[in-house]
């Protein structure tokens, strides 16, 4: 029995879409499951709609870095059933911030010790991955995982 049925806080209509263009930040606040990579996608779409100054560079990276990382999450922290995830992102003149927060197990990374993988590997690729495109990747653990992401600047 899937945990989303046994718990009614774990249920799929927990999905939230906060957009505040005038503030420049988007939240997601969903239950992980097989749509959640859907949903953080139209939730860039969004806001790369509304704002037309990031370089297309960024908004590529950025795609790759958050896809990676909660990719992780959903892999890694939700492998045992769905986990509570928030996705905050906001928009600022020269940069990109996005914070993921999961209420999963710990996540056992380091971050600034991840290398990519001999070219034959299955995996290992998302965390080097998301480095090499950022500015900033931050992990840490308080209670809950929370993953920071940093675009490099641009403007």
């Amino acid at each position: 029995v899937l945990k989303s049925l046994q718990c009614p806080m774990l249920k799929r209509s927990a999905v939230r879409h906060d957009q505040d263009v005038a503030q420049n930040s988007a939240v997601l606040d969903t239950v992980t499951g097989a749509e959640t990579l859907d949903e953080i996608g139209t939730l860039l779409d969004r806001l790369w709609f509304s704002h037309d100054h990031v370089p297309d560079a960024v908004r590529t990276e950025m795609e790759i870095a958050v896809g990676e990382i909660s990719a992780n999450i959903i892999e890694h922290a939700a492998k045992d059933g769905p986990v509570r995830l928030r996705m905050e992102v906001h928009v600022l003149a020269d940069k990109i911030q996005v914070s993921f927060v999961d209420d999963g197990p710990p996540a056992e990374v380091n971050v600034n010790a991840a290398v990519m993988p001999d070219y034959m590997a299955e995996c290992g690729r998302g965390l080097p991955l998301a480095r090499t495109v950022l500015d900033r990747l931050h992990y840490r653990r308080s209670f809950v995982n929370h993953w920071t992401l940093v675009s490099r600047q641009f403007a």
